[in-house]
């Protein structure tokens, strides 16, 4: 067991090899580390003006909610593109 610090926890590649005692070490294998960290809060939050669309920034490929005031009814949703930017139509 390998203790990796400091920990990778946001999704990182890592490159693994083996080194024999004469110091010969194989290709390397690459590996993805979980992402358990959790994504900040949306942030640059807006509302059209006729209240339909909500718009802002979330980390890529994120799940954006916009729930109702009971905190549990959804009203729109959308997975975060590339860019960071979204758009939700209510």
């Amino acid at each position: 067991t390998v203790v990796l610090a400091p920990a990778q926890a946001n999704g990182e590649l890592l490159d693994v090899v083996a080194i024999d005692d004469a110091g010969v070490s194989s290709l390397p294998t690459q590996i993805t580390a979980p992402d358990i960290t959790a994504p900040a809060a949306p942030s640059e939050l807006a509302v059209n003006a006729d209240g339909t669309v909500v718009t802002g920034r979330a980390e890529p490929g994120s799940t954006v909610r916009v729930l109702a005031a009971d905190g549990t009814t959804v009203l729109g949703s959308v997975v975060v593109g590339a860019t960071g930017s979204f758009s939700i139509t209510l």
